[in-house]
């Protein structure tokens, strides 16, 4: 066995680290020097199908040439209908074959797939330029739509009968087919909350008349204005759609064909967006006794009874949020406080009023002072939470400020204004959870997943999530993540400065087949 001392113990281990993180980047060349020195191969070698051999590829397919020599399969284009194997390491990137244009102060940057004109049916569905046609010639009456539907798709008219437009209860007339979708089948329109309103005029007034955060201006201010969905390929924010267009629709809670109140007042259509990471709303209510309930007893209840405490043994979402079918959520609300990432004490003088609103509905079942004891216990997690996200982040910063992260934003691919700003840096930066460092992401998390959730939990009384499901514990977590990161940060720099090695980030921070697609290099 080795007498080894203390002393020649940390020398060994010293250069044991310098060995492994630092003489093999000294050593090897860099993924980018090997595969910049090809140029480029013409489209219709790319679009066909080609057995090359790697040293007769360009730089920027290299890596997929070496993967079908080893996998023995072809190069290809990923929209070929052929099998790729091992994760499409032999294809390459061809993107959508038909986009639609953007719309808005940031239109001219970025584009939709053609699904938005089902979403934004205003402005795509409904227009000449992006209307889908019809192999249908012809003006038809609502009798003639529901004989041919009932071959083409009986599913939609089988619920069509059963709602209210349908099968109207005595004195009122049938909605059919050519009220929402005109007569023309050449020119036929997708309905939006305008169409909705001609009979619903309420209703319409309530969801126009919705404040920052609700669903009002879900869409237009908070995607479309904000540009939050375009610096990321059309493939990828065609998702947002879904749930941001709710104010372009109202068929995003009362589903087509039957737009039945009672399924729109059960918590599942609620949970179709406020569910999953930066919206855990429905997770929370079901962590509660609330939510406990509702699943032991709501599908014995009435849903088609007015929502109040006769009728319903605990509330649900549309309960507290839409008291007496009030479809302006803000008046049921609380601050706007950007999905909980900026601080506020909800219980301070000046938001009285609101808080007096939530007693209100609260007091339907519990006293008045058992809920305000509950919300002040939000209140009060809520500000703690925030404590851990300014330890962390004065811990960043000071690695910012001493040029320490890696990597730093000059070194990542520009944002989408085509700059290269901090990230995390307030009024500054462009706060984001992709192209970045990993602190960066982690901190990212605290704050828009972690204290975000934690309010959640909070405000709907969800006991095990803030404690042993993802929150205050996982705040822990992510809290001792942060300094984990960045001690190795600072130890890493430490050892270059010692042994004169200047360290710079690899060019994968900046470029690959994928980040080379983010807006920011357009801008740039």
């Amino acid at each position: 066995m080795l007498n080894i001392n203390t002393k020649q113990f940390s020398i060994i281990t010293f250069l044991i680290v310098v060995y492994i993180f630092f003489i093999p980047h000294i050593l090897t060349p860099s993924f980018a020097q090997k595969t910049d020195e090809a140029g480029s191969l013409d489209l219709e070698t790319l679009l066909g199908e080609t057995n090359a051999m790697p040293q007769e590829m360009p730089g920027n397919l290299r890596f997929q040439y070496e993967m079908s020599k080893l996998l023995d399969e072809r190069v290809g284009p990923d929209d070929s209908g052929n099998v790729h194997h091992a994760g499409g390491l032999s294809s390459f990137y061809t993107g959508p074959k038909k986009l639609f244009s953007g719309k808005g102060k940031f239109g001219h940057l970025y584009s939709f797939l053609p699904v938005v004109r089902w979403y934004d049916p205003a402005y795509y569905y409904n227009s000449d330029t992006f209307h889908p046609g019809s192999t249908v010639d012809g003006e038809f009456t609502n009798k003639e739509c529901v004989t041919c539907h009932m071959v083409e798709s009986p599913g939609i008219v089988t619920q069509w009968k059963q709602s209210k437009h349908g099968t109207p209860s005595r004195g009122k007339d049938v909605v059919g087919c050519d009220k929402c979708h005109g007569k023309n089948h050449k020119k036929l329109t997708m309905p939006s909350y305008d169409i909705c309103g001609e009979c619903h005029e309420k209703q319409l007034k309530g969801h126009r008349e919705g404040g920052q955060g609700s669903h009002a201006h879900a869409y237009h201010f908070e995607l479309i204005e904000l540009g939050c969905q375009i610096e990321k390929p059309a493939e990828e924010t065609a998702a947002c759609l879904g749930c941001h267009a709710v104010e372009n629709r109202c068929d995003g809670c009362h589903t087509r064909h039957r737009f039945s109140t009672a399924e729109a007042r059960k918590p599942n259509s609620c949970a179709t967006c406020h569910s999953g990471p930066e919206q855990y709303e429905y997770e929370m209510y079901m962590q509660s006794y609330h939510g406990m309930i509702f699943q032991g007893e709501g599908q014995t209840w009435d849903w088609t009874k007015p929502l109040n405490a006769e009728n319903y043994s605990v509330p649900t979402c549309a309960y507290c949020h839409m008291p007496k079918g009030d479809h302006n959520v803000i008046n049921t609300s609380t601050v706007y406080t950007y999905m909980g990432t900026s601080l506020v004490d909800r219980g301070a003088d000046q938001y009285k009023a609101t808080r007096d609103a939530w007693i209100t509905v609260c007091k339907d079942c519990h006293s008045p002072r058992f809920a305000r004891d509950h919300l002040e216990s939000m209140d009060e997690a809520v500000k703690l939470s925030f404590t851990k996200y300014r330890e962390a982040m004065r811990i960043v910063m000071d690695l910012y400020n001493n040029n320490l992260i890696d990597p730093m934003p000059i070194d990542l691919a520009p944002d989408s204004t085509g700059h290269n700003v901090f990230s995390l840096l307030p009024g500054k930066g462009e706060m984001r959870k992709y192209n970045i460092s990993n602190i960066e992401r982690l901190t990212y998390e605290m704050l828009v997943d972690i204290i975000d959730a934690i309010f959640k939990a909070k405000s709907h009384n969800a006991y095990y999530s803030p404690i042993y499901g993802y929150w205050e514990w996982a705040q822990d977590r992510w809290l001792i993540q942060i300094k984990d990161e960045a001690s190795k940060l600072k130890r890493f720099a430490e050892i270059e400065e010692k042994i004169g090695i200047k360290h710079r980030a690899y060019s994968f921070w900046k470029h690959g087949e994928y980040t080379d697609l983010l807006l920011g290099w357009k801008r740039k």
